[in-house]
């Protein structure tokens, strides 16, 4: 076991070594990756384009290193001056399909590079014993969670991203792998990386609209109903209270509203013009679902009638389409036409 170089960043750089590698001047053929997935874990993996196969020795492996570049406050807090990756959650998490697991301990390390950037350094030290390696097959390494996702995270560039001086403070840049016990002559040092850099997922949002419906005619002084319907057209349920604010008209009367958990302020009789405000607690809306309540109104005269309302709160931060009018109510006078008859 060789002893691991003390360098460790946010840049993942893979290096295993043993005592019986193969040399780095011939073609390389293996290729890494780090990604994000939707679980909330960075994973990562490596693949070979060539086939490794035991004979008569078992594929080992004696010794990885895994450099990343990150931005700086992903793995340790922004003032932190320690090498500690303290914003991992758990630890690192073993995924290597080996036959001696437990056998071997993963280590971390990180070290600021400037006041943007930082490096991620993982580290394994013993000798993982592999099945054959499949050409073009994916490999998992580990995975890991960090406390927040603040920004991209990528591979360590062997050449892209220099190999010494001012750039690679602590670091050890060397991105290759050796195993020992395999057949044939080929090269297993580093090759590339695969993949592109991690994107922290966007979080589900709600987006609330509103929509007001009631009849097409109304009579004076007799009452009608609106429903009033809150709609989630966003990508995550609704949080917290929800409240719609109606303005009422002059020549409508505000009667009641509300139900369903849904309370309205203040409570009717209340001749327009005037503000009624329904809430709701809690109402908990999913995305792309909805909630209704009615308001009970009566005209006091003849015309066209329409109220508008703009609903708010539930989470959301998209406030360009929370209004809305009803259509307009033609109220009558109530009088039907009849036959004049000459005495």
């Amino acid at each position: 076991m060789r002893k691991l170089l003390l360098g460790f960043g946010i840049l993942l750089g893979l290096v295993l070594s043993n005592g019986s590698a193969y040399g780095q001047g011939s073609t390389p053929h293996f290729s890494y990756k780090i990604e994000l997935r939707s679980d909330g874990y960075y994973y990562a993996t490596m693949k070979s384009d060539a086939a490794y196969s035991a004979s008569s020795n078992q594929t080992t492996i004696s010794t990885i290193q895994y450099t990343l570049v990150a931005p700086i406050g992903t793995f340790a807090p922004i003032s932190a001056t320690s090498t500690s990756m303290t914003n991992l959650v758990g630890g690192v998490e073993d995924l290597l399909p080996s036959t001696n697991a437990g056998n071997y301990i993963w280590s971390t390390q990180r070290t600021a590079l400037n006041t943007t950037t930082e490096y991620g350094y993982f580290a394994l030290t013993g000798s993982p014993i592999l099945p054959n390696i499949v050409a073009g097959v994916e490999i998992p390494l580990f995975r890991f969670r960090t406390q927040a996702c603040i920004g991209s995270i990528r591979m360590y560039r062997n050449v892209a991203d220099g190999t010494g001086g001012a750039d690679t403070p602590k670091l050890n840049s060397a991105n290759s792998i050796y195993l020992s016990g395999v057949s044939g002559a080929l090269s297993d040092s580093y090759k590339d990386n695969y993949g592109t850099a991690t994107v922290c997922p966007t979080p589900p949002v709600s987006d609330l609209t509103t929509s007001i419906s009631g009849p097409s005619t109304g009579t004076p002084s007799t009452p009608f109903v609106y429903t009033v319907t809150v709609n989630n057209v966003g990508s995550g349920a609704s949080t917290g209270s929800v409240s719609e604010s109606f303005s009422i008209p002059t020549g409508l009367t505000f009667n009641s509203g509300g139900g369903s958990g849904w309370s309205c302020s203040p409570t009717g009789p209340v001749a327009g013009a005037t503000t009624i405000v329904c809430t709701n607690s809690s109402p908990n809306i999913p995305a792309s679902g909805s909630v209704s309540f009615p308001l009970n109104v009566t005209p006091t005269t003849t015309g066209g009638i329409a109220i508008s309302g703009i609903v708010s709160g539930g989470g959301e931060t998209n406030t360009s389409n929370n209004s809305a009018t009803s259509n307009t109510t033609t109220v009558g006078c109530g009088i039907s036409a009849g036959v004049l008859s000459k005495l």
